[in-house]
């Protein structure tokens, strides 16, 4: 690696540690100043902030139409499947998209993707306070997926044992934030117990049913991802 490529490196990585800080400052002014008011202000904020997050990769290639297809297709299947199985409590397919795009084209893009779909989805379930918490969750579960896992062959069972660990502890995790101040509105010791135990099991089922999709979608998914992705670079070769 040159020493402009390194260079490049350290400049994205701070500028993606940057963004990440930002969004956490966004969620801590949303919760200590607007008190859980204005959140659709708060969640357009986030969506910039994916955005950005979103073109850093591309600060030195020009983005390929295939691959916003791909991400586009990817989040609108996240969002249609976390509509159509609504009646399942805690089965939501759309972090296994999440997932699956930030595997498939960087931790940038699993970032957005996570952003993109928990505010589309909420649309049609409900726009409030917890959208921005969803929004960073999701996006988080999305940008390690994308880090952990570089390698073209990755085991299925690797990416399910992710998809459960990451949903029980950084979704539930950051989500339930929303649950302690918002509805609660304490701080104890006693109430960060009794929410997060309470939330505990919701978060289990829906890390349970994310490994178990994962487990039977990602190979598939990805490896058409791939020929789609491998097809256009072929494309691009004889042009």
């Amino acid at each position: 690696m040159s020493d402009g490529t390194k260079r490049d490196a350290r400049k994205r990585i701070i500028l993606e540690i940057v963004l990440v800080l930002l969004s956490i400052g966004v969620l801590a002014y949303s919760l200590l100043k607007l008190g859980g008011k204005m959140y659709y202000l708060i969640c357009v904020a986030m969506v910039l902030i994916s955005i950005i997050f979103f073109m850093i990769q591309y600060e030195r290639k020009e983005p390929k139409v295939t691959e916003i297809m791909l991400v586009a297709v990817l989040c609108s299947i996240g969002v249609v499947s976390r509509i159509s199985l609504a009646f399942l409590p805690q089965v939501k397919p759309m972090a296994v998209f999440v997932i699956i795009a930030g595997v498939s084209m960087g931790p940038e893009t699993g970032f957005f993707a996570g952003m993109l779909c928990a505010f589309v989805s909420n649309f049609y379930f409900g726009q409030g306070s917890w959208t921005p918490f969803q929004m960073f969750a999701l996006g988080v579960v999305g940008f390690f997926a994308g880090i952990i896992f570089k390698s073209q062959d990755v085991k299925p069972w690797k990416v399910s044992l992710y998809g459960f660990l990451s949903i029980v502890i950084l979704y539930g995790g950051i989500v339930d934030i929303n649950t302690l101040y918002y509805m609660t509105g304490m701080s104890t010791k006693e109430a960060l117990i009794a929410v997060y135990g309470a939330g505990l099991m919701f978060n289990v089922i829906y890390g349970l049913s994310t490994a178990a999709l994962l487990f039977l979608l990602y190979k598939p998914i990805i490896k058409s991802i791939r020929r789609v992705m491998k097809k256009q670079d072929r494309i691009s070769g004889i042009d």
